[in-house]
């Protein structure tokens, strides 16, 4: 597999010098830029882009077909989950180390990925907040208002996946009681060179009650009566659906009935704020737009755009997700397959089992971006999904087709987080959120009722996970939450689609759901080095019948 070890790379977040070569220059946390250096709007503009910016993480350069920001973030969770499959040569899966459980420690560079990238763009950040005086926001433009708003929502969305990506949860296969409760160090604007070189790893309690939830407040107050431009700029739905996922994080953590609350309240203010209604089938199964343009649809609160300009032919989403696309085999070859076992359990009347290719081909009427698309499908894998459409729906070109928007929120979250939320406060509203969610958007004709599988809050969480899972299949989202329950995985039984190495079973969360510090960081930041997680690499075997 492509189990690249790490190099001796200095951490954007709290080192002393710059990231290993890279496409675009990285600066220490604590270096900020001054306005004679560059402009506000230069620096908030650079936001989006670095978040989808190929070898962002400083391995391009070695090949590390890996290294393309968050989009490449959201495909190594989303292997993680055990939904997805690898249907075709293990080879050309870049993200085999993330999918089989290998090479997760500290000494290996994947774990670059996502520490450098979060940190590099928190320093981003922090330099937009530098640069505004933030003492009384009624002395701010309307400019600098939305620019410091969308700084404080871009923070707190980075330090709300990175303490749900390295807090260590209990589970059945690694132990770590030093250090529980334990998220990531703090890196403000204010941090130094010689405390960030001395950070230890702050409390998960500390992190949302003095970072994530008061930049979440002020970027909420900052951006009161603010209307975004378009999708690709945080509007005030964003900062509510960041809100709600907070909330609803902390309601599971702390079993927090007002957590709850609050996680429902802002999950229906975003459904309100942003205007968005969920995909119909037409837009789900659009063979030129599905999945890869924010202004197609009206379901997208907030999504980030690849420009043709910038697409790395391999390293971008849809050459790895795209099963259509003719320019890259890492996407056709490796072929991602939904978990025969997940597909198995969709709703013959729901149209997003059209997602995947049944072993039956007649089944449906798949609809291709290719003209030949039905004999194209013939010759792909059972259970691969045609969900992530190249751009325009053109399968030759990568500069056109690799070009595509990332969807980052969609509305339905919010209606599946409402519904959750609710059901700890009202059992019987939860379920009738989830059934009208259900017949309204997603069952062809209604007849969806999860009445019976509802007996308990706990069984109604699995139905709605159910759901989850299949309505946000490769998009970043779902291992947060499987985390957060400590849910169970199954890749490994008769009849499994995935290849002998990734038939990882788990009894409750994964230990590789606790992401491991990368070894530049605790080379810089000593102090860290005592505090990390324990490394999880192939503590999970996988089945073997």
């Amino acid at each position: 597999m492509h189990m690249k070890k790490a190099t001796n790379i200095t951490l954007a977040t709290l080192a002393a010098a710059l990231l290993a070569s890279s496409c675009i220059k990285e600066a220490d946390p604590y270096e900020i830029a001054t306005e004679d250096q560059v402009t506000l709007e230069t620096l908030i503009e650079g936001i989006p882009a670095s978040l989808v910016q190929a070898g962002s993480a400083g391995y391009a350069s070695e090949g590390q077909a890996w290294d393309f920001a968050l989009p490449a973030i959201h495909i190594a969770t989303e292997s993680m989950t055990g939904d997805v499959a690898i249907g075709g040569n293990i080879g050309y899966d870049w993200f085999a180390q993330w999918g089989t459980n290998e090479a997760l420690g500290a000494d290996y560079a994947v774990g670059a990925l996502t520490w450098n990238n979060y940190y590099a763009w928190i320093m981003a950040a922090n330099n937009v907040i530098k640069q505004i005086d933030a003492s009384d926001f009624a002395t701010l433009d309307a400019t600098q208002k939305s620019y410091l708003g969308f700084a404080y929502a871009y923070r707190a969305m980075f330090y709300l996946d990175l303490v749900r990506l390295y807090e260590f949860k209990e589970n059945n296969y690694t132990e770590a009681p030093g250090v529980l409760g334990l998220g990531v160090p703090i890196v403000l604007p204010e941090t130094t060179e010689a405390e960030a070189k001395n950070n230890p790893r702050a409390k998960v309690d500390d992190i949302y009650d003095q970072v994530i939830f008061p930049d979440l407040d002020k970027a909420e107050e900052l951006l009161s009566g603010f209307t975004a431009p378009d999708k690709y700029t945080i509007s005030p739905a964003l900062v509510y659906g960041l809100k709600a996922r907070a909330w609803l994080e902390r309601g599971t953590a702390k079993n927090d009935a007002e957590a709850y609350v609050s996680a429902a309240e802002y999950a229906r203010l975003a459904i309100n704020a942003s205007g968005c209604t969920p995909l119909t089938q037409e837009q789900w199964e659009d063979p030129s737009n599905g999945f890869n343009s924010a202004t197609a649809n009206n379901a997208w609160i907030w999504g980030l755009a690849l420009p043709s300009e910038s697409v790395a032919n391999l390293f971008c989403f849809t050459a790895h997700m795209s099963t259509e696309n003719a320019w890259s085999a890492y996407g056709n070859d490796a072929c991602r397959c939904i978990n025969s076992n997940l597909y198995n359990s969709i709703d013959l009347r729901d149209f997003r089992r059209h997602s995947w290719l049944d072993p039956d081909r007649n089944f449906y009427a798949y609809k291709s971006c290719r003209p030949n698309g039905s004999a194209y499908f013939a010759t792909l894998k059972d259970y691969v999904n045609i969900k992530f459409r190249p751009a325009q729906g053109n399968y030759t070109d990568f500069k056109v087709g690799g070009a595509t928007d990332i969807p980052c929120m969609r509305v339905e979250e919010m209606y599946f987080i409402e519904a959750e939320a609710k059901a700890h406060e009202n059992l019987g509203e939860g379920i009738r959120l989830l059934n009208e969610f259900m017949n309204n958007y997603r069952i062809v004709g209604g007849g969806y009722d999860c009445t019976n599988m509802s007996s308990s809050v706990e069984n109604f969480t699995n139905e709605l996970m159910l759901q989850k899972r299949i309505e946000f299949w490769g998009e970043g989202i779902v291992m947060f939450d499987m985390k957060r329950l400590d849910m169970s995985t199954r890749r490994g039984y008769v009849g499994t689609n995935s290849p002998a190495s990734y038939r990882l079973n788990t009894e409750g969360r994964a230990p590789y759901w606790n992401f491991v510090i990368s070894r530049g960081e605790t080379q810089n930041n000593p102090v860290i080095a005592t505090q990390n997680n324990p490394d999880p690499s192939q503590t999970v075997k996988p089945w073997n019948g």
